[in-house]
Formats: C-alpha cells, sequence, structure tokens
C-alpha cells in the first residue's frame, strides 16, 4: 500500500481554513479596504490551488472504473446536497422551496466542476501538455464572451480548468523544487508584495474576476482589455499558488488527519455560515470591530467539521449507505448516553 503524502493534506487544511475565513469575511468587505483587500488576496489563489491538487490527484483517470468511481463519490454528494441546501434555504429565508440540478447551491459549484474537470481529461491527455494547457487557456479566456455564467457551473469550469490541467501535468519532483529554502523566501516576499499591491494600487479590485462565474458582458468589460485582465488573473493565481504550496510543512503533523478529511468541511460549512449570516452575528463583528474572531471561528469550524465524529456520521449519508448511518446514530446515542450516566455519577459524588 502506498505511504500517503502528508505534504498535500497539510496544503487543503491551510486551504480550507482560507475558503472558510473568506465566506465569513464576505458581508464585511465593503466595511474597509484591508478587509477587502485580504478578501481579493485570499481569492487569487485559494480555490486554484484546491483545484491544482485536485488535478495532480486525477492521474489514474484511464484506469477501469474511474468515471464510474468518480461519479459516484462526486455527483450523488452534489444532489444529495444540491437539494439539502435548496431545503435549508427555504427554511431559513422562508422562501418556496427551489430545486435545481443545472444551476448549483453556492459553494456546490466545485462538485460539479471537478466531476467535468475529470471528463475533460479523457480529450486533454491526448493533446501534447503544451497545446493542452494553451487551449485550456484559451477555453477559460472565450467563455467570458459568452452569458451561461452559473449554468451548469461550465463557466468556473472552462475558466479554472487550467489549474487543474496543470496539477495533472505536474509531477512529485517539481512539488519538491519548491521546497528549496530560496524559492520560500522568495514565496513569502512575493505573496506579501502581492498583497501590498493589492492593499494599495488596487484596493477596488472587483471581487467577481476571481469568482469566475461572470460573463465579461457583466463584469463591465469588453474585447481586448477583458482578455488582458484574464491573463493577468491567470498569472498572478499561478505564482501565488506556487508561493502558498512552498510554504506548506512536507512532514506529517497533528492537523494531517484533518487534511484528508477536507471535503466535509466544505460541503457542511454553508449551513453553518448561512445560519449566523442570517442572524445579527455580522452586525455584531462589524460594531465591536471584532474581525480577529472570524479567523480563529473558521479554524474551529474546519477542526469540529472535520474530525471523525462528525465525518463518521455524515459519510454514510453522502455515499447513500444508510445502513451505516444508522450504525453511527446509534454510535453517537451510546457515546451521549455514556457521558451522561458518568455526568450523573459525578454529581452524585
Amino acid at each position: 500500500m502506498r505511504e500517503r503524502d502528508y505534504y498535500f493534506d497539510n496544503a487543503k487544511f491551510f486551504l480550507i481554513i482560507l475558503v472558510v475565513f473568506g465566506h465569513f469575511l464576505r458581508p464585511h468587505i465593503s466595511e474597509n479596504t484591508f478587509l477587502h483587500s485580504l478578501y481579493n488576496w485570499i481569492f487569487f489563489f485559494h480555490m486554484p490551488a484546491f483545484i491544482l491538487i485536485s488535478g495532480y490527484f486525477a492521474k489514474n483517470f484511464h484506469q477501469k472504473g474511474y468515471l464510474k468511481k468518480v461519479a459516484k463519490k462526486i455527483l450523488i454528494p452534489y444532489l444529495i446536497f444540491q437539494l439539502l441546501y435548496s431545503l435549508y434555504y427555504s427554511f431559513l429565508y422562508e422562501e418556496n422551496i427551489s430545486f435545481d440540478f443545472f444551476t448549483p447551491r453556492w459553494g456546490l459549484w466545485f462538485l460539479l466542476s471537478l466531476f467535468s474537470w475529470n471528463v475533460m481529461l479523457y480529450v486533454f491527455a491526448k493533446i501534447p501538455r503544451t497545446y493542452s494547457l494553451s487551449l485550456a487557456v484559451l477555453f477559460g479566456l472565450l467563455v467570458g464572451f459568452v452569458e451561461v455564467e452559473k449554468w451548469l457551473s461550465l463557466s468556473r469550469t472552462l475558466i479554472f480548468f487550467p489549474f487543474f490541467l496543470l496539477g495533472f501535468l505536474l509531477k512529485k519532483k517539481h512539488f519538491e523544487w519548491l521546497f528549496q529554502r530560496k524559492f520560500r523566501v522568495f514565496a513569502c516576499m512575493m505573496l506579501s508584495c502581492i498583497f501590498f499591491i493589492v492593499y494599495y494600487l488596487f484596493p477596488d479590485i472587483q471581487k467577481e474576476w476571481l469568482y469566475g462565474s461572470k460573463s465579461y458582458e457583466t463584469l463591465g468589460v469588453h474585447g481586448e482589455i477583458a482578455i488582458v485582465l484574464r491573463l493577468t488573473f491567470y498569472a498572478v493565481s499561478i505564482l501565488m499558488t506556487f508561493c502558498f504550496l512552498s510554504l506548506i510543512p512536507n512532514q506529517k503533523l497533528s492537523i494531517s488527519s484533518l487534511g484528508a478529511r477536507t471535503f466535509y468541511v466544505y460541503i457542511l460549512h454553508g449551513f453553518v455560515l448561512k445560519y449566523l449570516h442570517a442572524t445579527e452575528f455580522p452586525q455584531f463583528i462589524t460594531e465591536t470591530r471584532s474581525y480577529p474572531l472570524l479567523l480563529f471561528i473558521s479554524i474551529a469550524l474546519t477542526m469540529i467539521l472535520g474530525s471523525k465524529p462528525v465525518v463518521e456520521l455524515i459519510q454514510p449519508l453522502v455515499e447513500c449507505r444508510f445502513t451505516q448511518w444508522k450504525q453511527a446514530i446509534d454510535r453517537c446515542s451510546s457515546f451521549i448516553r455514556h457521558l451522561h450516566k458518568k455526568s450523573e455519577t459525578a454529581m452524585k459524588h
């Protein structure tokens, strides 16, 4: 059995924290320039890095049954949580239930795009890598001229596909090159410089450019300028992605196991986030200027949702194995009863 590569688990752990933190920041980015710049800085690389890593682990796409396995692992959870989020939104916002398979709810676009990227490999992997990457970038540039946006996540699928394809083409030796001390020093300097450039020179960058879900028409940009801006996004995102990845520890850490369970954090944190945003929590953060608290909450939520008990409880639902779900619930109930008995015994003494 191949030894697990903890480097990528570590990377995914820090990336999912940035994903959650970025979502918590969203209601506050109009309140000051620093938060807006920090939000854009994070969005320049956190999903591109996640997508690149996903591509790296798609190298077995040619094996028999791979696509069926991917469909079961990605499309089934997509359908389940598309329904659950639709029901949850209806309850939370007191609106009519609206279920649309073709327009992903919130962060579920990633699941639909991830499946599409794996399918696209069957074509792009047969093309010489130089041409395949160029073609992927070309599609990413051209899709902005079409008004597809969020439908079937087509816009994001094509715009972010170059990162997935690049990850697929990379080998472990390419990542090992990033571990050199001189590159890590360069990475720290470059990430810092880019933040200051965003903060001081481009504080009003449209965040929608970084989402990859809007057409050039919607963004209010046309022709050659749109192409140049998209190419700039690609260049900055690739640079920041490799700089970030060079700073990730290359050995097993206490958080490595959590990094292996980021899928659950990703699909579950929206329930907590949307609930808090529907309360007076954002107003409390604004009035008290408690923005650092959002980072601590993001870390805590990541560790809770990525914990083994939560994963054991949710995994049968994600994989449609309801017999195991009943067993997981029974184990949780037994554990709660055990804690209750211990507390009663302690109170008696």
